[in-house]
């Protein structure tokens, strides 16, 4: 089941308080600690074994190890910086890159619509969402807009990668979360 939710995507930016950053910064998933070579072997390891329908990376470094290591990933989301600083440790050749803007510390609209209009479709690989501005917030956007059993792989900073199988519970939870974002801290573009 994708997103069939009528609040989704936005109409408008979500502006996400401290409060509700700090909610997030929670392991949505299973987070597998370690050498960053081991953690990426174990990714792989569970995606051959699962067989998801969709693998969707979050953040330069993650993408970049997963990439290195041959994981099986349809769509890449990256924003050209690690730990807020410039990286080019993600190199996009070969891959179709798809551009959008998604300021830090929100859900823009343009970017949560093209992420579910690219999740949406039947036939997604070599693809990499490049963000200006920053990616993290989107891992909430592309749990709601995966198909359930989708896998979406982010990392933990200086911990490891969280592990996040998209199902009809972790939706509803997100959409809870965007709804806290919509009752008080949203504002209109």
């Amino acid at each position: 089941m994708r997103s069939e939710s009528p609040k989704w995507p936005p109409k408008h930016r979500l502006f996400f308080s401290e409060n509700v950053k700090k909610l997030l910064r929670e392991p949505a998933g299973k987070l597998i600690t370690g050498e960053p070579d081991k953690v990426v072997r174990e990714i792989k390891r569970l995606v051959e074994e699962e067989n998801p329908p969709l693998v969707i990376a979050v953040g330069d470094y993650t993408s970049a190890k997963l990439r290195e290591h041959g994981a099986r990933v349809n769509l890449y989301i990256i924003d050209g910086r690690i730990e807020r600083r410039p990286s080019t440790a993600f190199d996009t050749a070969g891959l179709k890159v798809i551009e959008c803007v998604n300021e830090p510390g929100t859900i823009n609209p343009e970017a949560a619509s093209k992420l579910h209009e690219l999740l949406m479709k039947t036939h997604l690989e070599n693809t990499v969402l490049l963000v200006r501005g920053e990616e993290d917030l989107l891992t909430l956007a592309a749990i709601i807009s995966a198909p359930e059993g989708s896998v979406i792989v982010y990392g933990q900073p200086r911990t490891g990668s969280v592990y996040v199988k998209v199902n009809k519970s972790l939706k509803e939870r997100a959409l809870k979360i965007i709804d806290l974002t919509d009752s008080g801290t949203s504002s209109e573009e």
